[in-house]
């Protein structure tokens, strides 16, 4: 039985291919557009855009403490979904064939999308991403901020790790990597308009390389659990998932402290008060993941996968809190309602 989601994307193309069929029911020019916007919805698995948002905001405000360079903060947020984006589209044109076969209900393999419409799409987005990214590290930064070549650096490495996660590595051991590292580079993405090089010192301090491993990790231990979700079973990639994202867990709760007590400006102590946040926020994405390897069904699966990706949010929002105050936290935290919304109605794996 497929998933509540794949459910009603199948109803929606079945129903539309009906309908098509009869002239006293043919829907009408806003009912098409409707159609065609849920499968473009679902095809970049929208609910999931909000988790971007949150990680390369988070990684700004963090290093920043607020949206300042304003011009900034916005160019490289738009590259980062943009970047997102062609990786979802991209992800299904590399997977056509095979969704054909196995996963028919999916938007390119239905037909509800173009295959060309698709390619091209995702290819610009991919370059949008890049140019726009690149672009953030020469618009204004004042005194503080110089120009650098960074988000352009950045933004190219992510744009180039996204095709080699859809295309040749994604049906590899390593594919859960390559998506792990997709997430380490978005991350960067988000801070690297406020740094430059210098001479002598390493691109990124520790901590924001420690804070982007660690998200990493994170996804890395989902991925390799979500390789079950559509069969369900015993499977040595549960266990396993279920480790790595516990030690992202763990490594999201005590990166900060890499910053090795130098005066960060940060709201609260990274000794002892961030970790607890951070442990409770993991709290519940452990337990769906043990309930996922106990009872390995593909519903638990995937609730597993859905619980964990969406978690992303609220932590990206504790490194808001801890950079840049409670108002900015609140702000990157209430994006977990559109993003719940939403996976109501579409896949968000």
């Amino acid at each position: 039985m497929l998933p509540a989601p794949c459910f009603r994307a199948s109803k929606v193309v079945c129903d539309s291919l009906s309908s098509s069929t009869s002239p006293a029911s043919a829907p009408g020019p806003s009912s098409s557009s409707r159609s065609t916007l849920f499968h473009w919805a679902q095809l970049v698995r929208l609910p999931n855009v909000f988790t971007v948002l949150a990680d390369v905001s988070a990684a700004f405000l963090l290093v920043a403490h607020g949206p300042t360079p304003l011009p900034r903060f916005l160019a490289v947020v738009i590259a980062g979904v943009a970047l997102y984006w062609a990786g979802m589209i991209l992800n299904d044109v590399f997977d056509v064939v095979q969704d054909k076969a196995q996963r028919s209900t999916r938007p390119l393999a239905a037909g509800a999308i173009p295959i060309s419409q698709a390619k091209f799409a995702g290819w610009l987005l991919l370059g949008l991403g890049v140019a726009i990214g690149a672009a953030s590290g020469y618009l204004p930064g004042g005194d503080s901020y110089p120009v650098t070549w960074f988000p352009a650096a950045i933004s190219v490495l992510l744009a180039i790790m996204i095709v080699a996660y859809d295309g040749p590595l994604k049906k590899t051991p390593l594919a859960p990597m390559a998506m792990g590292g997709c997430r380490v580079l978005s991350f960067l993405l988000g801070a690297s308009p406020l740094f430059a090089l210098t001479i002598g010192q390493p691109p990124f301090p520790q901590y924001v390389v420690g804070i982007a491993m660690a998200f990493g990790v994170y996804i890395m231990g989902l991925t390799t659990m979500a390789r079950r979700e559509a069969v369900g079973g015993p499977s040595h990639n549960l266990p396993m998932g279920l480790i790595v994202t516990v030690l992202g867990c763990v490594m999201l709760a005590f990166a900060p402290q890499l910053a090795r007590g130098a005066n960060m400006g940060w709201t609260v102590s990274t000794r002892d008060i961030f970790p607890l946040m951070m442990g409770t926020i993991a709290f519940p994405v452990v337990v769906r993941a043990i309930r996922a390897v106990r009872t390995p069904t593909p519903m638990n699966i995937q609730m597993a996968i859905r619980v964990g990706i969406l978690s992303v949010i609220p932590l990206a929002a504790a490194y808001a809190y801890l950079g840049a105050g409670s108002g900015w936290a609140l702000a990157i935290f209430a994006l977990v309602v559109p993003s719940m919304i939403l996976g109501t109605r579409l896949r968000v794996t």
